[in-house]
């Protein structure tokens, strides 16, 4: 995929267009699957616009946010669903600043599943009426084309191009089984449930960021990955585990928590594929927390 090139005066030109202001400073931009810009309108309303890809599931995005704020779930103020920026597609929402990049309880898994908990409850109403397909390539371990891993979105070598070590596809095969195996109601989650997404006070979550990676799936799968990317060793992940049941009010069939520890063996795996594809020395997964993970998943 080609990265937005977003010059000020045609976007100046746009929010003029479609938010009834144009642009007098821009405060930041970052991103690296979409150009994000901060802006100042000459209104005064401090915005961010995303611009990427166009893409189906982006409206179906839309409409999770909306919903999550409605309900008081913090996240930015949705502002213009997916609207033709040139051959891009931009998004806007209102700027939330503030907050600290870990709740005061440092590492404690349990603000984070509470979180994660909270959201699962407030997006049930969307769960199963959006369109969130296809998922975002390090979630879509159910994707339809060749070999064990989906292609990133920015490498342009297909995964299955490249062999990766043996140990790393035969973990890999077998989780995308174990997950396929586990059938339970769809819920609605983050796919990039990653702490830099989050800002807190206290203990209290004050805003999770990047809602182009909502996706759909079973709680376990959902689960696994918020697991995977907060508490990524073992350990960790297993304190995780524990601090959502608790929090949630129930406990895991056996059959389940496999499918959550498989979730977050295949998503670790596929940033280890990636890692091989790119020339670069595998550091997401080792072939002995492979072999730990493999195991929990019940492979």
């Amino acid at each position: 995929m080609d990265f937005p090139r977003v010059d000020a005066g045609p976007l100046d030109r746009w929010c003029a267009r479609h938010l009834g202001s144009g642009i007098v400073a821009e405060r930041f931009r970052s991103g690296r699957l979409s150009a994000v810009i901060g802006a100042v309108l000459a209104d005064g309303r401090e915005v961010v616009v995303k611009v990427r890809e166009p893409a189906a599931r982006l409206d179906g995005c839309f409409a999770v946010q909306g919903l999550l704020h409605t309900s008081g779930y913090p996240v930015p103020e949705p502002i213009l669903g997916p609207t033709p920026f040139g051959r891009w597609t931009a998004c806007v929402e209102a700027m939330v600043e503030g907050g600290e990049e870990l709740p005061s309880s440092g590492r404690d898994p349990r603000p984070f599943a509470s979180a994660l908990d909270a959201l699962v409850r407030a997006a049930r109403p969307s769960a199963g009426r959006v369109d969130l397909e296809p998922k975002p390539s390090w979630n879509r371990w159910d994707h339809a084309g060749p070999g064990v891993w989906a292609t990133a979105e920015d490498v342009e070598r297909p995964f299955h191009a490249v062999a990766g070590p043996d140990w790393l596809e035969r973990a890999g095969r077998g989780a995308r089984e174990r997950m396929a195996d586990w059938r339970a109601p769809t819920v609605v989650g983050h796919g990039d449930w990653h702490r830099n997404n989050f800002r807190w006070r206290g203990e209290e979550l004050h805003v999770a960021h990047d809602w182009d990676s909502a996706i759909s799936g079973t709680e376990a799968v959902v689960v696994g990955i918020a697991a995977a990317y907060v508490a990524p060793s073992v350990e960790e992940s297993a304190a995780f585990l524990a601090a959502y049941q608790d929090i949630a009010g129930r406990r895991f069939e056996r059959d389940e928590l496999e499918a959550c520890w498989a979730t977050g063996l295949w998503l670790r795996g596929w940033k280890s594929k990636r890692q091989v594809v790119t020339g670069e020395p595998i550091r997401s997964l080792t072939e002995e927390e492979a072999v730990r993970l493999t195991a929990l998943a019940g492979i």
